[in-house]
């Protein structure tokens, strides 16, 4: 901390509980930051919103410009990386952020990561966020991929 009580980075990162929103590139996910942005007010806890991007991926520079001026809009930190292994790269952003809620879209198949990753913990509260912008708590009989 500094002489004015600011918070340094690394300070910030293991001190502050977090709302994440998991997002990919895509226009749509501007729902999922502003419900984010109300899970955040409802917590008392700071909103980042984190993109994942695999290299398999077709990019979509636009959306990810649009998404992060919404989060701008919404009072949140954007963050962008490339990963190989995305599971792995959203697991370890939770637990390095002190993130107790995470929201995300709805899992696109039984082997969607979302899956892996609601699984990992069980002090995190998950959210997804329809296509309509409703918010659904995700239980212990969601975190399982229905066959």
């Amino acid at each position: 901390m500094d002489q004015y009580g600011n918070l340094s980075t690394q300070e910030y990162a293991t001190k502050v509980r977090k709302t994440l929103v998991c997002v990919t590139n895509q226009f749509e996910c501007q729902r999922i930051i502003r419900a984010g942005r109300a899970i955040a007010d409802l917590t008392k806890t700071h909103l980042t919103v984190l993109s994942v991007s695999s290299p398999e991926y077709t990019q979509n520079p636009q959306a990810l410009q649009y998404l992060f001026d919404v989060s701008k809009e919404n009072d949140a930190m954007m963050t962008v990386t490339y990963s190989e292994n995305p599971t792995k790269t959203i697991i370890n952003f939770i637990k390095e952020n002190k993130v107790v809620n995470v929201l995300t879209g709805m899992p696109s198949s039984d082997d969607s990561v979302l899956y892996k990753v609601w699984n990992k913990f069980t002090h995190v509260t998950f959210f997804t966020v329809t296509p309509e912008g409703e918010i659904r708590e995700v239980t212990k009989s969601t975190r399982v991929a229905t066959a």
